[in-house]
């Protein structure tokens, strides 16, 4: 399987001397799955953190610890496979993007769980996850593209987002935002997570929708119907 891989991550220009510093320094015993193990514990202990915050907000330091992990290992084992030459495109395919959707399903439900944002609102931001990845899956199909950021927005952005989420949360506790924006009170208490998790998403699904109607009509020009016999 030879992808095209597009990342126009905009924290993109300190992610990847990172990851190839660490990639030159790690030892030959080290190899890609146990990077990716890495990056799903990860995300197993972000669970953990968000849902012990229900009774103790300190927890989200597990939380954070957790997504830098999942970030580490999720990103950094395909980083360690180029480097050395031993990509194994399609087993490495499967197991990274198996990996990354039940990660990801863990973290949003965890987070519907904890103190931070409601449940429907962490289902929305998983729903438009899930969105993204099918497209992205579509398009590799398709044109044999790997899209693995939108608009510069991708894995890393949104886990940066849920850390900083939760710093601000360490620092100044819950707070509703209806408190400096009136129109919010029609939905009720609204947390920082709340408001940015809505926004994202709607955005991105919006989105998704444009270059889906795009893609669709390039397509259909590229993959005309075949002619009618006479």
């Amino acid at each position: 399987m030879s992808l095209q891989r597009v990342n126009d991550s905009v924290l993109g220009g300190l992610e990847r001397p990172t990851l190839a510093w660490f990639a030159q320094r790690f030892p030959a015993w080290v190899i890609p799955n146990h990077l990716t193990a890495l990056g799903f514990f990860g995300a197993w202990l972000t669970a953990a953190g968000f849902v012990l915050s229900r009774w103790s907000l300190p927890w989200l330091w597990l939380a954070c610890a957790g997504l830098l992990a999942n970030w580490f290992g999720d990103s950094l084992d395909g980083t360690l496979a180029r480097r050395r030459r031993i990509e194994r495109p399609r087993y490495g395919f499967f197991v990274d993007h198996t990996s990354d959707l039940f990660s990801q399903v863990i973290i949003f439900l965890a987070l519907g769980l904890s103190p931070c944002a409601h449940f429907a609102v962490a289902c929305l931001g998983l729903i438009a996850f899930l969105m993204a990845f099918v497209f992205t899956l579509i398009g590799a199909h398709v044109r044999q593209t790997m899209r693995i950021t939108y608009f510069g927005f991708g894995p890393t952005e949104i886990r940066a987002l849920l850390l900083l989420g939760n710093l601000l949360t360490l620092a100044f506790g819950i707070f509703d935002l209806q408190e400096w924006f009136a129109p919010l009170r029609v939905f009720g208490p609204v947390s920082i997570h709340d408001l940015v998790i809505s926004l994202l998403s709607l955005i991105g699904v919006a989105l998704i929708a444009v270059l889906a109607i795009r893609d669709a009509r390039s397509l259909a020009a590229e993959d005309p119907p075949p002619l009618r016999p006479e």
